[in-house]
């Protein structure tokens, strides 16, 4: 047999020397640290709420719908808010404007205990919302770019919301632990505590950093775009990411009902979808390890094709436990790139200066769609059925690529 290449041969250890040299850099600490606050926010402010809304509404004497009602209101609220929290955690930083996050969820679930009716649920959902763009992903990535410069960033983002795909993992049994041993408002408890004991400190445990010396810490592996384009790359950028996340949650809220309009049943449906975790992760993991050389916006292309042909497969392919499988899988990869793409292609397209107020710019008409589309596919399924349904979430895909691939990421000045 031929000599196996020096090039090949040396690979993987550089690989493994790079990555040691990466965690040694002052980065694990911070990306260790949100990670943990991520698996807390994400599953006391998204996850726990399914899991405690039906004994918590029948309690209350409210409907179900009303509950998911008000949730959707307060969501949309949020989506208002997290323009002003990009602002001030570019102003102010964001190790203090997630510290003060931590202290207004613990409130917001403080008061989530003692509400009594409707409008109290209303008061304390619309709190809770309203701070969550200072506590969850777009903080977050501000937090680490502001901790270890744009040149890590990106890996440490990727690592960072690996850890933070164990939420849903976490807390939907300890929630179901909580509400069967205590009940729901003892839950809620548990969930203040959370945020101010340890989700506070570990804020506060954050390195103090702004972004101009995180920029002269690190400078960033891809040259920002020319400021004469910063207005149309923003622009479609902000198109492409909410189409693409009126898809995902679309699908996230309704993978069972969609498949059962097709003919799959509810046992066959659960089990393909349980495919779409291990499929982020896989996805997470890869990109870490393999393209974290080449420009995020090759990921983010990658990630929106994978949604098209997903969606395409589910429409056109015969339905079939195989093909709900591939889709999943498929999904999976598009949904698991496309949350570190968020945090990834505005810091490579645009630098570190006003980074953390375009992502809440960003987030702002992500979050808007993504409390409209489930109700929105829920209607067309009603109204037109599964076929047309999943051809006009198809197009969404499509047009989303398409935007995607208009910003002009190649140009530099």
């Amino acid at each position: 047999m031929p000599d196996e290449p020096a090039e090949s041969r040396h690979s993987g250890p550089r690989r493994l020397a790079a990555a040691r040299q990466f965690l040694a850099g002052g980065v694990l600490r911070p990306v260790l640290t949100l990670g943990v606050t991520q698996i807390v926010g994400f599953g006391t402010i998204y996850y726990a709420f399914g899991v405690l809304v039906t004994q918590m509404s029948a309690d209350l004497g409210l409907s179900l719908t009303l509950s998911y009602g008000l949730l959707s209101a307060a969501l949309l609220a949020g989506s208002l808010s997290a323009p002003l929290a990009g602002s001030l955690i570019d102003r102010l930083g964001a190790r203090r404007m997630m510290a003060a996050g931590s202290l207004a969820a613990a409130l917001g679930f403080a008061l989530m205990s003692q509400v009594g009716g409707a409008w109290g649920l209303a008061a304390a959902l619309l709190l809770i919302e309203m701070v969550a763009p200072l506590v969850l992903y777009d903080a977050a990535f501000a937090a680490l770019a502001q901790a270890v410069g744009a040149g890590r960033a990106r890996r440490a983002i990727t690592l960072m919301t690996m850890l933070g795909g164990f939420a849903s993992t976490v807390f939907w049994p300890l929630t179901l632990a909580l509400q069967q041993t205590w009940g729901w408002r003892e839950a809620y408890v548990t969930f203040a505590a959370l945020h101010l004991l340890l989700c506070l400190p570990l804020h506060l445990s954050l390195p103090r950093g702004d972004a101009t010396r995180a920029s002269d810490r690190t400078p960033p592996p891809f040259a920002p775009l020319p400021d004469r384009l910063h207005g149309r790359a923003m622009v479609l950028l902000a198109l492409a990411l909410a189409l693409s996340w009126a898809v995902m949650s679309a699908f996230s809220a309704q993978w069972v009902p969609v498949l059962g309009a097709l003919g799959l049943g509810q046992a066959a449906a659960v089990a393909a979808g349980a495919l779409m975790g291990p499929s982020q992760v896989a996805a997470r993991v890869l990109e870490m390890l393999v393209a974290h050389h080449r420009h995020p916006m090759l990921t983010a292309l990658f990630a929106l094709a994978c949604l098209a042909v997903s969606v395409a497969i589910l429409a056109l392919a015969p339905v079939s436990f195989a093909s709900a499988a591939t889709f999943a899988v498929l999904f999976g990869i598009g949904q698991g790139l496309a949350t570190t793409v968020r945090g990834t292609v505005p810091l490579a397209l645009f630098g570190l200066r006003g980074y953390a107020a375009r992502l809440g710019r960003l987030a702002s008409l992500r979050m808007l769609v993504a409390a409209i589309a489930p109700f929105a596919m829920a209607g067309s399924l009603a109204l037109f059925g599964p076929g047309l349904t999943l051809a006009l979430t198809g197009a969404l895909a499509l047009v989303s690529l398409a935007l995607m691939a208009a910003v002009p990421w190649r140009v530099r000045g």
